[in-house]
């Protein structure tokens, strides 16, 4: 690991049950000796990533400013928006916008019309990876390959074994919801909450993303699944295309 990351290493520490450390408890959870986790912090801090307060030390300004940037600059979520508040108005619902970044996927931008869904994970947070509509549909279109490394570092844990006790089942499972282009989650994250999610591509063969239509258990009667099933491949397919068209008007 480079000296870069390691010094990254301290931002993922911070949690809403940990919103500030001391440098001593910085250096215990990364096992590294005192003056190591003081020459991190003060980096940091220099950054503007750290903020010392009382002698303690909390997430930084900085990030907030990059947060600004990346909701107004971040090429997916900018393809994304008006196609998301389209289906948004047209269903009434909750569209949420799911990134995948190196192995991990996280809820980056949500569209509304009316009241947001009751959703425990928000703006930031990352996504069970083998729970949840969003994850399903990213996993199915990912190279065999990368698949099966996920698989092979996470088999023992508990939701990959709900999902198939080999490899191949497995693999087999992730076919079947690529076959169909879309996946319906029913209540795998969130107790009465149900997702129906398409994959986005970068190029047509990669996939980045995934557009998550959700909507309480409750009006499960009133859907006509199938049919929002297609208003979200359609959403995620025309994402897809203005993803390709602003990378064609950049160069």
């Amino acid at each position: 690991m480079s000296q870069f990351a390691k010094v990254l290493q301290v931002l993922d520490l911070f949690s809403e049950a940990r919103i500030t450390l001391a440098a001593e408890e910085i250096a215990d959870l990364l096992e590294v000796s005192r003056p190591t986790a003081f020459r991190y912090v003060k980096q940091l801090c220099e950054t503007g990533l750290l903020a010392k307060i009382a002698g303690r030390y909390a997430l930084g300004a900085k990030i907030i400013e990059l947060d600004y940037r990346i909701r107004r600059s971040e090429p997916i979520l900018l393809a994304s928006r008006a196609s998301m508040r389209e289906l948004a108005q047209r269903t009434a619902m909750t569209v949420v916008l799911c990134n995948i970044y190196g192995d991990e996927i996280v809820h980056s931008h949500h569209e509304l019309a009316g009241e947001l869904t009751p959703m425990s994970l928000d703006r930031g947070h990352l996504m069970p990876l083998f729970k949840g509509a969003a994850s399903a549909v990213i996993l199915a279109n990912l190279q065999t390959a990368r698949l099966k490394r996920l698989y092979e570092r996470h088999k023992a844990d508990a939701e990959v074994r709900a999902i198939a006790g080999d490899w191949p089942s497995f693999a087999r499972h992730y076919k079947r919801i690529r076959k169909d282009g879309h996946y319906v989650s029913r209540e795998e994250i969130d107790p009465g909450v149900i997702g129906i999610a398409a994959p986005i591509f970068n190029d047509g063969r990669h996939v980045v993303g995934a557009t998550t239509l959700v909507y309480e258990k409750r009006r499960e009667k009133l859907v006509n699944e199938e049919g929002y099933a297609e208003l979200v491949r359609h959403c995620a397919a025309a994402v897809t295309q203005e993803i390709a068209a602003a990378a064609q008007r950049a160069t």
